[in-house]
């Protein structure tokens, strides 16, 4: 807390939060274009859904080092146990996304599958997470006044 800002600071940088929006919208957008491949069975949609992994991914790497680097600068900060919990969450996230993207890196209907769609529903879950931990203080030990 300073003059200029009477309240803590809580949730992700500007950037960061933008960048966090992608591999949010990436990943969902991977689970629609999953569903709708295994409801019409055309095969342009799994190269869809390879595409949108790849960009989640990317992104989610973007994020999770991001997120690593705020952990160690600020291992003194009151939220450290919100930060880590931040980067595991974004850890899995991309260990996940990068299994799905070697499921659907598969030839056919094995590319996407039950096990692809199950890896696209956790990945999503992840992601969605990542996004309620950064933006909310579900983990911080804040005491009111």
């Amino acid at each position: 807390m300073t003059a200029d800002h009477p309240y803590p600071r809580s949730g992700p940088n500007a950037l960061h939060a933008i960048l966090l929006g992608f591999p949010i919208a990436l990943f969902s957008a991977n689970l629609v274009t999953d569903i709708t491949y295994l409801r019409t069975a055309e095969i342009q949609w799994t190269n869809f859904s390879a595409w949108l992994n790849a960009g989640g991914l990317v992104f989610g790497g973007l994020v999770l080092v991001w997120a690593l680097a705020s952990l160690l600068l600020g291992l003194a900060g009151g939220d450290r146990l919100r930060r880590l919990i931040y980067a595991v969450v974004l850890a899995l996230m991309c260990v996940v996304g990068l299994i799905n993207a070697f499921q659907h890196s598969r030839d056919g209907w094995s590319s996407v599958g039950t096990f692809g769609l199950i890896l696209s529903i956790v990945t999503v879950v992840l992601a969605l997470a990542a996004g309620v931990i950064a933006h909310s203080n579900l983990f911080s030990r804040e005491v009111a006044r």
